[in-house]
């Protein structure tokens, strides 16, 4: 497949995703860094300051997936397979997807398990897409994000 075959494959499958069940909003596959690399929205997003910006929601879902990594590492977890964060008024589910994430956006009142179920089905397809084009060597945000989560850093604090 092309490039663009796999970009068009991508975007099938997040809107597949976010239309899967209701309360889902954003799709979002980014690299570990937390670059976007392609999303789907069930929305029109305006380019007014008060909107939001799926490019920050990738980075901010980089970072917070990686901490989240560190964090299972340093409590002898192992790998990270998915996060979840409950906000008051919506959840976010990361999930590792090869060498990327799969973030997805909801409203509070959305079944849990169905979108874990969704996510895990869907994951291994857009890794074997990832994997063909992302690097696998560690960014410097990545490296440093590690080294501030480091069990001998957090240990000094």
């Amino acid at each position: 497949m092309s490039y663009s075959q796999d970009e068009n494959t991508l975007k099938k499958i997040l809107n597949e995703i976010i239309n899967s069940t209701p309360g889902l909003k954003y799709a979002i596959i980014i690299d570990d860094t937390g670059i976007t690399i392609v999303s789907e929205s069930k929305f029109i997003l305006k380019a007014s300051k008060d909107d939001i910006s799926v490019e920050k929601i990738g980075a901010i879902g980089g970072a917070v997936f990686t901490a989240g990594e560190e964090q299972g590492y340093i409590l002898g977890y192992g790998n990270i397979h998915l996060q979840i964060t409950e906000y008051f008024k919506g959840m976010i589910f990361s999930i590792k997807a090869g060498k990327g994430v799969l973030c997805v956006a909801s409203d509070k009142n959305i079944q849990i398990g169905l979108v874990r179920a969704i996510m895990n089905k869907y994951s291994p397809k857009i890794a074997v897409i990832l994997n063909q084009y992302i690097q696998t060597e560690e960014g410097e945000i990545n490296k440093e994000l590690k080294e501030l989560f480091n069990a001998d850093t957090v240990s000094l604090l």
